[in-house]
């Protein structure tokens, strides 16, 4: 089975390409376009990683990272920012929402790639 990995911007065609570049990569790809949706599709499906704008309209990235992080089936999801910005405010933003990773846009893709294998190989195994 392919490792489930839910795509959150608000930037339809970035997520799309970049949806598209994860499933040849064997992934397979939710989507989510907004805060509210992203917590929608983690709670109804299996999600492996989350790759998480954190800078949306509505409920921020930030916040969705911290209610995932408050709710024990999807606290220990692998959690990976992507944000514009490259200052500490918005590290130590992801970082506190308890994000595992952050990269700057534009990232390199491969990075992403190797970030989220790193991480699904460090999650723990889920309980069966």
């Amino acid at each position: 089975m392919r490792p489930t990995v839910l795509l959150v911007d608000d930037y339809p065609d970035a997520v799309e390409l970049l949806g598209i570049y994860l499933d040849v990569a064997g992934y397979a790809v939710v989507i989510a376009h907004d805060g509210y949706a992203a917590l929608e599709q983690a709670r109804a499906q299996r999600i492996d990683a989350v790759v998480l704008d954190l800078e949306m309209p509505g409920l921020s990235g930030v916040e969705v990272a911290r209610q995932l992080r408050t709710q024990p089936a999807l606290a220990s999801l692998p959690l990976i920012a992507v944000t514009g910005h490259s200052g500490a405010t918005h590290r130590d933003a992801a970082r506190d929402a308890g994000c595992d990773a952050l990269l700057v846009k534009p990232y390199d893709p491969d990075e992403l790639l190797a970030t989220i294998r790193r991480l699904l190989e460090a999650a723990p195994a889920p309980s069966a």
